[in-house]
């Protein structure tokens, strides 16, 4: 049984230049959506690091030991944002935790590299999975708050950066139907009007008759490929 294949070339060449564009808009789609993914990554990476500095300046010492978060930064005087934040002892005792957080973590007690006396660079983000599912970026850094060393984290939420990758792969999803069914009648219509001179012919070749063998095909142009099938055309028929 012969596979269905459109008959006329008209619509085979309208059928290719659909599959041939829409593969072409897939690459550019997921290259797009990439890039979208990483720019927006890397700017919550550097609010991250910079809001990590803040959350620093922010961290008080209480008389009883433990670490409270202040509502205004003493330099900045800018209010507190919501952020997660969790400030662990480096023996593991949990001084502070954001309200926002529950009765999630951030990562629990500090590992053993985590919790050396040393100080940590430029803290590096990376992606967390909370209990309940949430994404967040999260970065760490030691830092002395007054005369405690402590380990901080802090993690902003990633649900604003996939709702915009959300948004532009549901106006992809839109467009991309859209722009094929406009692609094949366009297509269509450029294959019907290229193949125009050939049903020409076609016609004009029906109409000659043993007795009208002096008729010969009108050439446009006989550079170019349908030129050269007319020239073909009347070459066989002057040897006739």
């Amino acid at each position: 049984m012969k596979r269905p294949w459109p008959r006329h070339v008209r619509t085979r060449m309208t059928l290719w230049y659909v599959l041939a564009l829409g593969f072409l808009l897939l690459i550019y789609a997921g290259g797009t959506s990439l890039f979208l993914f990483h720019s927006l990554r890397e700017q919550l990476d550097a609010n991250l690091v910079e809001d990590v500095e803040t959350v620093e300046g922010l961290l008080v010492s209480t008389p009883d030991g433990r670490i409270t978060l202040d509502t205004v930064h003493p330099e900045r005087n800018e209010p507190d944002v919501q952020r997660l934040v969790e400030v662990w002892s480096p023996e593991g005792t949990l001084l502070y935790r954001s309200p926002l957080l529950g009765d999630r973590t951030l990562g629990g007690p500090p590992r053993p590299q985590e919790s050396k006396d040393r100080d940590i660079g430029e803290p590096s983000p990376a992606t967390l999975r909370l209990r309940d599912g949430a994404r967040v970026r999260i970065a760490t850094g030691i830092y002395t708050v007054e005369t405690h060393r402590v380990l901080l984290r802090v993690a902003h939420s990633e649900e604003a950066l996939w709702q915009e990758i959300q948004e532009f792969l549901t106006v992809l999803a839109v467009a991309f139907p859209l722009v094929l069914v406009l692609a094949g009648f366009g297509g269509f219509a450029l294959a019907r009007k290229s193949l125009a001179p050939v049903d020409a012919m076609a016609q004009k070749a029906e109409k000659i008759s043993a007795e009208q063998l002096s008729e010969r095909l009108p050439i446009e142009n006989p550079e170019d490929e349908l030129g050269q099938l007319a020239g073909a055309f009347n070459a066989t028929r002057a040897r006739l």
